[in-house]
């Protein structure tokens, strides 16, 4: 799934657990169940970003949906990415 300012990855970091957000990019599943991402450029892995390294993530569409099959996490963790979604 290709990432756009139309199509925004929000996370939360595992070892710091910052709260985040992607708008370029390339992700996808991970066999062990994680995330990959890409940079859109080189298409090169960002391991900073990959594997275990994010705790918790979702995918949100245009309108702010959240996209089918492109969520998981704790529920602590996605009460933050929905708060962090929200216009301030």
């Amino acid at each position: 799934m290709v990432l756009s300012v139309g199509l925004v990855m929000i996370y939360v970091l595992r070892r710091s657990g910052c709260v985040g957000r992607l708008t370029s990019g390339r992700i996808e599943h991970e066999s062990s169940g994680g995330l990959n991402v890409y940079d859109e450029r080189t298409g090169e892995i960002i391991e900073y970003f990959s594997g275990t390294n994010i705790r918790s993530w979702c995918v949100f569409g245009p309108e702010g949906q959240r996209v089918e099959g492109w969520c998981e996490g704790s529920e602590e963790d996605l009460q933050r990415i929905f708060q962090a979604l929200a216009p301030h």
